[in-house]
């Protein structure tokens, strides 16, 4: 008598991002069976590629924008798949309406000596801290931090430019262990160093593709989890019921609230995800007919400003063409207020002229935005921000509780990942827990 087939283990995967998806496909590729349900219209979540009607081959990102040369994941997955990846480091300079810096190459240091040594103490300290110092230093904010080390007002000013396009909030406002993580942990760029050529969103599309033997499904709203002994029942908002051995539910924490979970989730787990605040982050590309900023041979064109433009770069570096698009990543107050603004061409006229005042040109009738789009993340109701905002005291108290499996339910998403707010940081949480099954 042949011997009898092995059950093929079912997972279902609540949340089609980077998350999800990666935890979909490392399954799949052991054989189990996986269906994926994203409750939007589009899968990749807050990988978001774009193209202008007006030129069509050029690409930008409305999200995710980075992988490090240190997210071993990403890079892995793009070999996998056939992906190119093309440099994406940026030189940059600070323009505060009444005076320019010189410009630095990528990964430059731009601070006083007296700042650079501090901060190089303060990165041989930390690697030898213990648990207690490590708490220690997660009730303490990042400016306050790196001001008892030296630095001086104004260098804090320029960092909080900097170092707020990181987390999405004023260094003021975060965790100074979350920060030192960050940038004691990576390169000299701060990981910004790659991206998918063609758009990241090639990277989402090609693990869907991939997850075979199961489903992924778009508007498909996930309203019940339900666990009876070893099995668990999903039911979407349409009536249709769905069972499985396990569930990986990898959405942002706010989306926790969306789902009714029976036994219900812990007063901790619940009282966790209403504390996790996710950053104000507004991204504004603006089309133009021709590059009208500097263009550099070590690195794109960046600048950030004390204007409402906040963070600008050049989005099509090194793609072809006499088209050019250039992006604004506006953080915090600035975000909101560029997302208030009713007329999108009043936008592209702010931003194109702080710009033209930053590089000191002319404003011509080649330099009139050709198109804008904007994605104000914290306009988004079903996440409420760009990625988690770890405020101090948070990263030890908040996190682990909201890492915690609920019953067959395991959890994944940047917001619970080592590099959070990455997109690496989604993939590893999602790698992580398919592994655990």
């Amino acid at each position: 008598m042949a011997p009898l087939p092995r059950k093929k283990h079912h997972c279902i995967v609540i949340g089609g991002g980077l998350a999800g998806l990666a935890a979909g496909y490392r399954l799949a590729r052991r054989g189990w069976r996986v269906d994926v349900f994203e409750a939007h219209r589009r899968l990749g979540g807050r990988v978001f590629s774009y193209r202008f009607p007006q030129a069509r081959k050029l690409i930008c990102e409305l999200g995710g924008e980075w992988i490090g040369d240190d997210h071993d994941a990403m890079k892995r997955l793009a070999r996998e798949f056939g992906l190119e990846l093309q440099p994406h480091q940026y030189s940059y300079f600070f323009w505060n309406v009444n005076s320019r810096s010189r410009r630095y190459r990528p990964g430059e240091d731009c601070f006083s000596a007296k700042g650079h040594r501090g901060f190089r103490q303060f990165a041989a300290e930390f690697k030898t801290c213990n648990e207690s110092e490590k708490r220690r230093f997660d009730k303490l904010d990042w400016w306050t931090c790196l001001r008892q080390r030296g630095f001086s007002h104004r260098e804090l000013l320029k960092r909080d430019l900097m170092d707020s396009t990181d987390f999405g909030e004023s260094i003021r406002q975060t965790s100074a262990y979350t920060a030192a993580t960050e940038y004691f942990g990576g390169n000299a760029t701060d990981e910004m160093d790659w991206k998918i050529a063609g758009g990241n969103s090639r990277l989402i599309h090609a693990l869907a593709r991939n997850i075979v033997g199961g489903s992924v499904r778009t508007r498909t709203e996930v309203k019940l989890v339900r666990q009876r002994g070893e099995e668990v029942t999903v039911a979407l908002a349409n009536g249709e019921k769905f069972r499985a051995d396990v569930c990986i539910c990898a959405v942002p924490a706010p989306c926790l609230r969306n789902i009714e979970w029976d036994p219900p989730l812990s007063l901790e787990q619940s009282d966790a995800a209403d504390q996790l605040q996710y950053s104000r982050i507004m991204k504004s590309a603006v089309l133009y007919r021709a590059r009208f900023w500097p263009e550099h041979k070590d690195g794109g064109f960046s600048v950030f400003t004390s204007r409402v433009s906040d963070f600008c770069f050049d989005s099509t570096y090194l793609q072809e063409g006499d088209a050019r698009i250039l992006c604004s990543y506006a953080i915090g107050e600035k975000a909101d207020d560029l997302a208030a603004e009713p007329n999108k061409n009043d936008v592209a006229k702010w931003l194109t002229e702080d710009i033209l005042h930053a590089v000191g040109r002319p404003k011509t009738p080649a330099t009139h935005p050709v198109a804008t789009r904007t994605q104000a993340w914290q306009n988004q109701n079903w996440i409420g921000g760009a990625y988690a905002f770890y405020r101090p005291g948070q990263w030890f108290s908040v996190r682990p509780i909201l890492q915690k499996p609920h019953g067959r339910v395991l959890f994944a998403g940047e917001h619970l990942a080592e590099w959070q707010g990455f997109m690496g940081g989604a993939v590893d949480t999602g790698e992580a827990a398919a592994d655990l099954l």
